[in-house]
């Protein structure tokens, strides 16, 4: 499933870092399909492919919890406007 997480982040530092790592080593299921930060680099946007929501808040609480406040949604992909195609094999599946 697609998930957007956005990210309110007072650890700018750590965050960043440690969504590098995960970025270049996610968990089996898991897929980060784009970044989206601020210039300041306080709020990021993030689009996962992710087995279910509670997968992927509990893998961000654990992870950047302490840097950050992290919501995460389901995308309503029949009324997303310009989805990336590396996202789409998520919808067709």
């Amino acid at each position: 499933m697609l998930v957007i997480a956005h990210h309110h982040i007072f650890d700018t530092e750590k965050f960043w870092s440690t969504t590098k790592a995960a970025e270049e080593n996610p968990p089996v299921g898991f897929k980060l399909h784009l970044v989206y930060p601020s210039k300041n680099m306080k709020i990021g946007t993030c689009l996962w492919e992710v087995p279910s929501i509670g997968a992927i808040q509990q893998f961000l609480n654990e992870k950047v919890g302490s840097a950050s406040t992290n919501f995460c949604y389901p995308v309503n992909h029949q009324a997303s406007i310009g989805l990336p195609a590396s996202a789409m094999s998520a919808i067709n599946n």
